[in-house]
């Protein structure tokens, strides 16, 4: 009876670990055979091989958390996972360290040779009916469907470790939800399947995820065997497998029902990984990770060493509840981007320097003043409400050691033409103020070193001979003429940045009843010119000592350009405290600007601008 009874017990804990073992999924946590992770929908086993220990984890330590990601939390820390689905041993995971040997690559626009970065080599040609265009931080971004194969660099077929952190999804830019919307791809050998990272996969914001659609169904196309296969997607991130029927060369993919966003409408894919390998007998009766799992459990004894089953982990791995070290990225992108130069001059004899730190993955930013040097962790960079721009940099106690208030320069485009008076300008106009308290205004010290009131000659316009506008607004004794905008600086200005200010700017506001539509601003430059034309000017009301003057007024928004030679442009202002810059040929002596459109301000109707100038672009040879 005995061992009738035993047999039975054998028989099923066989079974057990048959039925585990059937729908097993293994990730390799940080090198190659250090630590793996065996789980199913019930179990997970952590083993070291080196170590031949094993620990058996409660599955609810592994799940989805809200923003759709993968998460495996242990011994007080969290680790992120892209499991693969359909095809089982298709997987990333990423390191905690920040090392990254393709960092070096995030820029990178090459797509051609075996031997690039991203894994888009065997692409052929790839188009979509249709893809999103934006700007961001005064860049224009394409969401082009080549992105599809800029997410991965792949270190082996199964395990796609290398991420490219600058990497952006395809997403379509048709209007609404992008039903109907395709992709075609050709590529340069047969594959026989592929996998795809839907929706808008940023390990370094992740709630971009949920915010953006996702596709939920998909129509594939094997424009080679003239098949068609139907891809139905869960809301998660994971990749989902195709396999082929037959081996192709030509897909193509149309959306046929979306998730929709928490945000936007834009349907987005983040990664296509096609597999160029033909399945063997051996691929389609072998389960692989079932006789991985069973030989390292052989191996592995049950082991409760929480700490040394840690130490793998911290790899892999972040503490809990800390999510900035993914979105930590993210944030140093916008601040980097909120700088329009490598380096500034703070004051006659010192600069300030800005660059990107290649080799790290999260701390890309790093800034230099004197001897001190800072990054991500210790500088913060931000527009407050009246929109200035702040720099503040922290010691490594997090005590506040400078803060600047910004004017910089941003350059605005007027042309598609490859012209090469509209080629990269190398100077720009900025000030920056360091003060004590939030607001500069409000630093009595850092008033009067940078503020006083304008000498005889502190006119800023000296390459302007004349100003006109249709209208100008007259209030009491005060008057918002034209040529008010030579007159912000305290003293003559020939260099770069300008760091002494009057503290009696008036703007040029017009006079029309309503928002300035149709208004116009002209001015006159001096006949003589070796170089091109070098205009900047200051949008909106800009008093440092008034910040809120800014947003309380008008502001333009868009712009038409002429010139006496014939040129006739729209372009855009931001909606920041900053000078915009404009490349003009050398032979441009008269200029006219119609206000078409405006950001409103919030109290008055008046349309202002604060300051024009021009100068020289200095010769780039």
């Amino acid at each position: 009876m005995k061992k009738i009874f035993l047999s039975i017990l054998l028989i099923c804990i066989a079974g057990i670990a048959s039925v585990f073992a059937a729908s097993i999924h293994q990730i390799t946590l940080g090198e190659e055979g250090e630590s793996f992770l065996f789980f199913n929908d019930s179990e997970i086993y952590f083993m070291l091989p080196y170590e031949k220990k094993m620990m058996k984890l409660d599955r609810k330590l592994l799940a989805y958390d809200k923003d759709g990601f993968l998460k495996l939390t242990f011994n007080g820390r969290q680790a992120l996972i892209i499991d693969g689905q359909g095809v089982k041993q298709l997987f990333a995971n990423f390191r905690s360290d920040g090392k990254n040997k393709y960092d070096r690559y995030s820029n990178s626009e090459d797509s051609a040779g075996d031997g690039t970065p991203f894994h888009s080599y065997n692409v052929k040609s790839i188009s979509a009916s249709s893809s999103l265009k934006e700007e961001q931080y005064g860049q224009d971004v394409v969401y082009a469907p080549i992105n599809l194969f800029r997410a991965f660099e792949i270190g082996c077929r199964c395990h796609p470790y290398w991420w490219n952190y600058s990497h952006i999804p395809w997403v379509e830019g048709s209007k609404g939800y992008g039903i109907n919307e395709t992709i075609s791809v050709e590529f340069k050998n047969q594959i026989y399947g592929f996998s795809i990272l839907n929706g808008y996969a940023d390990i370094q914001n992740m709630k971009l995820f949920k915010e953006n659609s996702r596709v939920k169904k998909l129509k594939v196309e094997d424009l080679t065997n003239k098949l068609e296969y139907t891809m139905n997607f869960e809301d998660k991130v994971y990749f989902n497998y195709l396999e082929l029927s037959k081996p192709s060369k030509s897909i193509k993919l149309t959306i046929l029902d979306v998730y929709k966003g928490t945000k936007y409408q834009d349907t987005c894919i983040s990664a296509l990984i096609e597999n160029t390998r033909a399945p063997s007998k051996d691929d389609r009766e072998d389960d692989w990770e079932t006789k991985d799992f069973e030989d390292y459990k052989a191996r592995c004894s049950y082991s409760d060493d929480a700490a040394l089953f840690g130490k793998y982990f911290e790899y892999v791995s972040q503490p809990s509840g800390n999510s900035s070290i993914y979105e930590k990225t993210e944030t140093v992108k916008k601040t980097k981007n909120l700088f329009n130069k490598d380096f500034y001059w703070i004051d006659d004899y010192e600069k300030i320097y800005v660059s990107e730190d290649t080799d790290s993955r999260y701390a890309t930013l790093s800034l230099a003043l004197g001897s001190n040097k800072y990054d991500s962790q210790n500088a913060y960079m931000y527009i407050d409400e009246y929109g200035y721009k702040h720099l503040k940099l922290f010691d490594k106690n997090k005590r506040l050691e400078h803060h600047f208030t910004i004017i910089d320069t941003h350059t605005a485009k007027v042309s598609e033409d490859k012209s090469e008076w509209l080629s990269e300008p190398n100077l720009f106009r900025y000030s920056f103020f360091e003060h004590n308290s939030e607001f500069l205004k409000d630093d009595k010290k850092a008033v009067q070193k940078y503020f006083s009131s304008p000498s005889n000659k502190h006119d800023n316009g000296y390459n302007i001979k004349t100003y006109n506008a249709s209208s100008y607004l007259k209030d009491g004794k005060t008057s918002y003429a034209p040529e008010n905008t030579a007159r912000i600086y305290a003293m003559p200005v020939l260099y770069k940045q300008v760091n002494l200010w009057s503290n009696q700017i008036k703007p040029w506001a017009e006079g029309k009843k309503g928002d300035g539509i149709g208004e116009t601003f002209e001015f006159d430059m001096s006949s003589s010119a070796r170089f091109p034309r070098d205009v900047r000017i200051l949008n909106g009301y800009v008093d440092p000592l008034k910040p809120h003057l800014f947003k309380e007024n008008n502001r333009i928004k868009k712009a038409l350009l002429q010139t006496g030679t014939g040129i006739k442009k729209e372009f855009e202002f931001r909606d920041e405290v900053e000078f915009t810059q404009i490349i003009l040929p050398e032979d441009v002596k008269h200029v006219k600007l119609t206000i078409l459109e405006v950001y409103k301000g919030t109290k008055y109707q008046d349309t202002c601008i604060t300051s024009v100038e021009v100068l020289e672009k200095a010769s780039e040879k």
